[in-house]
């Protein structure tokens, strides 16, 4: 059996894979042939298989072992502090919380997040990314897709993929609120560029040194 913190390079050969198994690198390449294992090609024609296919292989085997120490979290946001003051944050949890009880869920860890999903410098958004990139987050949930993310959640996928993390979603319909967040969302972006516009025109602004000031400040005309 193999634990998901045995597998540390990002590319493994034939050959290491079938060592690993116990058995002939043929019997890897028939495993490829019948689509049991995902292969990719290098540059120079060498076959490969990476970390995440190596792993979704051997667990798909029954032959991995989650790290007891990883963690499962649950993920919850909402856009606005109005919309956590009446509770839809505090129900998110919840309708997580019970589909992940079916799930064998293991050292569990709620992260709740008050933020537009626009927003891609979110304080707690972006300690969960550290947690997957340590390696420390063996599944996280969230109750819909745009809960990580409004938009780029395949470049979040691919990287817990990439570090052996799931993403759980607990549903694939679109949530009844979305017209009221994606107002919300758009409200964050007028905001965030008229505070940059204003920025801009501030900085463009001649500046006038203390002494021209002084010279010039109680004249009119």
């Amino acid at each position: 059996m193999f634990k998901t913190s045995d597998f540390t390079k990002d590319f493994y050969r034939t050959g290491e894979v079938a060592k690993m198994l116990k058995v002939k690198p043929i019997t890897v390449a028939r495993h490829e042939e019948k689509g049991l294992i995902t292969f990719e090609r290098t540059e120079t024609g060498r076959r490969v298989i990476t970390k995440e296919n190596l792993i979704n292989y051997f667990r798909n085997r029954s032959l991995l072992v989650e790290d007891s120490t990883r963690k499962d979290i649950v993920y919850a946001r909402v856009s606005t502090h109005k919309q956590s003051e009446r509770g839809d944050l505090d129900r998110q949890v919840e309708k997580v919380l019970a589909f992940m009880a079916t799930k064998n869920p293991s050292n569990v860890e709620i992260i709740k997040e008050v933020g537009s999903g626009l927003n891609d410098n979110r304080k707690n958004f972006n300690k969960l990314l550290t947690a997957i990139l340590r390696g420390e987050v063996q599944r996280v949930f969230v109750s819909y897709k745009d809960r990580l993310t409004r938009f780029g959640f395949k470049y979040v996928e691919t990287v817990c993929k990439h570090a052996g993390t799931e993403i759980v979603v607990v549903s694939e319909d679109k949530e009844k609120s979305i017209q009221e967040e994606l107002a919300e969302d758009l409200c964050a972006i007028i905001h965030s560029f008229s505070g940059k516009l204003y920025g801009m025109r501030k900085a463009a602004k001649p500046k006038i040194d203390a002494a021209t000031e002084k010279l010039y400040g109680g004249e009119k005309g």
